[in-house]
């Protein structure tokens, strides 16, 4: 297989630099294939020396909004495959596999947050740099409207590229929804309230499951709130400190 291109972004205070080193880490461990790896960003300090940093393509953007800048045609100069991956995940598996499925085609993970415009969540893409351009292009003709309209740059995604192939399940999943990590309302409502507000912790350990590769964190809690201890409602995950580094 010829050497892929692993994209992640940071962009302002939101993610820490020691989220890209983890990233990259976890990435080295866990992908068998030759790769470069880039991180799209305005700040670079403190970066680990194997991680590309590649500029803001459009500063005047924010946050989850740039992710849409991956898709175009003139990416940086770069070309071939692209797995493109969010900083707040876990890699718990290897990962070549997600490279290997359908290969030329673009894939992604099923959305479960309910949103009326797409079904795919784009923590996790794979794509071919250049092919996409319309995506980028249709959100810049577009781009007042759908910044006030949609959530997100997966709304927009999930809405123009209806062709996505869905990983299988169990590939990459979500510690909200598949991990067993939501807190029993021991005291019914009340309880789930005293959990939120941090005056009940939610009891036991979130799990992983059996053929997982990556596991998501949309939203909050982001992988450190759960490491050591539980977040509000949402039971802690040690494990997560054996898959990083």
């Amino acid at each position: 297989m010829k050497k892929i291109n692993v994209i992640c972004l940071k962009w302002g205070s939101k993610y820490p630099t020691s989220d890209v080193n983890l990233l990259y880490s976890m990435v080295k461990k866990n992908l068998g294939v030759p790769f470069e790896f880039y991180c799209i960003t305005e700040d670079a300090e403190g970066l680990l020396e194997g991680v590309k940093v590649l500029p803001l393509y459009d500063g005047s953007l924010t946050g989850w909004w740039h992710k849409l800048s991956i898709f175009r045609k003139d990416f940086y100069g770069l070309s071939g495959t692209a797995l493109f991956l969010d900083l707040d995940i876990v890699i718990t598996a290897k990962i070549d596999e997600l490279l290997l499925f359908q290969p030329g085609r673009t894939c992604s993970i099923e959305d479960k947050g309910g949103s009326k415009w797409n079904v795919i969540n784009s923590s996790v893409v794979r794509y071919e740099i250049g092919e996409l351009d319309y995506v980028w292009q249709g959100f810049l003709y577009n781009q007042k409207w759908i910044m006030d309209n949609m959530h997100g740059d997966q709304d927009w995604l999930g809405l123009v590229v209806p062709s996505v192939e869905v990983y299988p399940a169990g590939w990459v999943v979500s510690y909200k929804k598949d991990c067993n990590s939501r807190g029993w309302k021991t005291l019914g409502n009340l309880g789930e309230w005293m959990m939120k507000k941090g005056y009940l912790k939610p009891l036991g350990e979130a799990s992983l499951p059996e053929n997982a590769k990556i596991v998501i964190f949309h939203g909050k809690p982001n992988p450190i709130d759960v490491v050591n201890k539980p977040y509000k409602i949402w039971k802690k995950a040690p494990w997560i400190q054996k898959y990083w580094g």
